[in-house]
């Protein structure tokens, strides 16, 4: 592996046009993703903000066809996400509504996305509906609304806040609730025209519903029973009249919970049923099985990606500058972990990743029996994932360490060797190394963040693909940053050591093999282990129904669900912290670089509020 030719002349031309094409594939995307959000221009997308009633400020993207007007109004939909996500999560759902002729306000519900931050459950000004109230409200003053035609849809917790709203208001037209279920509040008129979508292996279906076997019991529940004009209602059929609010469905998709929100199935069903409940134009009616939202959802991917692989040439180009230059250095030491040694270390490696679920266990225990934390770490599904990443690294790193020492006394192995000292004979850090690597992985950082900031201001598109990855901070979210940056940045730190000194493959014969290699085998080592995990949980679900891990108040259920994104940050970030050891021959600029990503994308993202347990 001859990492020299990287910085020789010759090689500048190649990782500038290597850059300029990640620009132009982010730039690309984001544009897609905004032309499909728009229908070509036939929708209009914007950002609002508008005060909640107790003065906690709420966000949300409105999507109104171009032509509606004060003299061609359309009817309106309120669209609230659920639990841990933000109002880009029922992107598919309202941009599909737009387009058929409906002014859809998506909100941040409070305490996620940009709006603002919830306050104590025991004031008495605290908001049950998380913004869904005042939403609905001010969706019915727009000008080019209907307001004697509104409706409410929402996914998980946001469906449980819809439904209850709809309950209360009579007014509410109609009401689609995905990933929840109605209750025994429910009666023949209320709320108005509900359908009803739950997936046929949804993990909360049990919780939801208080049935053992949904499909086979739901539709003689108590709830049903209460809520349907008919005797033995079945699934997937229409009963009641939709002119007098009485017109009642539930549809069962072939999906998990967190494919509800993106299911075409489950969409087209939803299409249709705003359609008779709220009637709007005929003009703007489309097949409800025409859907593009799709093509949006990879493009953020797509955008994501690009963005995040522009670091690499970029920090190449950097580190060829004189400045810089101090950090270039090749992987040093011949130490490389071969055969059985690897599939052993990758092996304990992946018996810490599965304490997932006791450390997080033991974390909450903390909270809730000695001494709450949510104060000073307002973002509890954070706090678990964060405490959890931190402990198997410092575990690990004890591995570590008893191994080194014998490899030390054995072989001379040294901390140099590894990328971890920059002195030969004893760890040492080199004060203007450590000071310009901060340097540059604040600079990598900066150009990650306000690339995404940007395009989101002009687009009002940001990171995401099924899951919200990474978007726009509020001041409050910023300061965030500085509260969770320090623990992820030791644990990356720590996990740097273990991928790129215990756990180093051979080199190959050329850079790019050999990042392409130990970019794989990095990844492998760190997924596999995450995805077994899941199979535990998912195999048992899909083949007999069973779910394993459920956990106190189905606690367990949300944190392995949350498994899926930890996954797919894992594999966006393991290349880069491999890249970047690999041109400086050391471990902190990718540990500094990663570790300021995922708390962008975890402070940006998830949710500020009670853990609905």
């Amino acid at each position: 592996m001859n990492t020299k030719s990287l910085f020789e002349t010759g090689h500048g031309n190649r990782a500038l046009v290597v850059f300029i094409t990640c620009l132009a594939v982010m730039v690309g995307a984001v544009v897609t993703a905004a032309l499909i959000q728009t229908d070509f221009g036939r929708v209009k997308v914007g950002n609002r903000v508008y005060p909640n009633f107790n003065g906690i400020p709420i966000r949300a993207k409105l999507l109104v066809p171009a032509k509606a007007s004060p003299d061609n109004r359309v009817p309106g939909v309120v669209y609230i996400h659920g639990y841990q996500n933000n109002r880009e999560t029922g992107d598919a759902y309202c941009i599909e509504l737009a387009k058929r002729g409906f002014a859809v306000l998506n909100i941040d519900a409070i305490g996620r996305g940009n709006s603002g931050i919830p306050n104590n459950p025991t004031d008495l000004d605290f908001d049950e509906s998380y913004g869904g109230l005042t939403s609905l409200k001010y969706l019915r003053g727009l000008p080019f609304v209907n307001a004697a035609s509104v409706g409410m849809m929402g996914h998980s917790l946001g469906a449980e806040m819809v439904y209850a709203v709809a309950l209360a208001d009579p007014a509410v037209k109609a009401l689609v609730i995905t990933g929840f279920a109605y209750t025994l509040d429910a009666s023949l008129t209320r709320p108005k025209n509900m359908l009803m979508i739950l997936g046929k292996w949804d993990e909360f279906r049990k919780r939801m519903t208080g049935t053992r076997h949904f499909e086979a019991e739901w539709m003689s529940s108590p709830q049903t029973i209460k809520a349907f004009p008919v005797k033995n209602p079945e699934f997937g059929k229409t009963y009641g009249d939709f002119s007098d609010g009485t017109a009642r469905r539930v549809f069962v998709p072939n999906t998990i919970h967190i494919q509800e929100s993106h299911s075409r199935p489950a969409i087209a069903e939803a299409l249709e049923w705003m359609k008779e409940a709220l009637h709007p134009p005929n003009m703007y009616w489309i097949d409800p099985n025409r859907q593009t939202w799709q093509i949006k959802e990879w493009a953020t991917l797509f955008a994501m990606l690009s963005c995040f692989a522009a670091l690499l040439p970029l920090g190449l180009m950097l580190i060829r500058t004189k400045f810089f230059s101090p950090l270039q250095g090749p992987v040093s030491g011949s130490y490389a972990c071969t055969g059985k040694n690897y599939f052993k270390f990758a092996g304990i490696n992946g018996l810490l990743m599965w304490l997932f679920l006791p450390l997080i266990l033991v974390l909450f225990a903390v909270h809730i029996y000695v001494v709450p934390i949510d104060k000073a770490f307002p973002m509890m599904m954070v706090n678990g994932i964060v405490w959890w990443f931190l402990w198997i690294n410092i575990i690990g790193f004890l591995f570590f360490r008893r191994w080194f020492r014998k490899q030390a006394g054995k072989s001379g192995l040294t901390l140099a060797n590894l990328g971890v000292s920059y002195g030969e004979d004893r760890f040492a850090l080199d004060t203007t190394a450590i000071v310009k690597t901060i340097l540059l992985a604040a600079i990598l950082f900066a150009f990650s963040y306000f690339s995404e900031h940007i395009l989101e201001r002009i687009f009002v598109v940001d990171f995401r693909f099924i899951f919200p990855f990474a978007s726009d901070l509020t001041p409050y979210r910023a300061l965030l940053f500085l509260v969770y940056f320090p623990f992820l940045l030791v644990g990356f730190v720590l996990m740097g050591i273990f991928l790129h000194g215990q756990l180093r493959r051979p080199k190959k014969k050329t850079w790019f093999k050999t990042f392409a290699a130990w970019s794989f085998t990095n990844t492998f080592a760190l997924v596999a282990p995450l995805i077994l995990f899941l199979m535990i949980q998912y195999i048992p679900l899909l083949t007999t129904g069973f779910i394993p891990l459920v956990g106190p108040g189905g606690m367990f259920v949300s944190f392995v669900i949350n498994l899926f994104h930890i996954v797919g940050v894992l594999i966006i970030i393991t290349p880069i912290s491999t890249w970047f050891y690999q041109i400086t021959g050391k471990i902190y600029l990718g540990a500094m670089v990663n570790a300021s990503l995922v708390t962008w994308m975890f402070v940006s993202s998830q949710v500020i509020a009670p853990i609905p347990v």
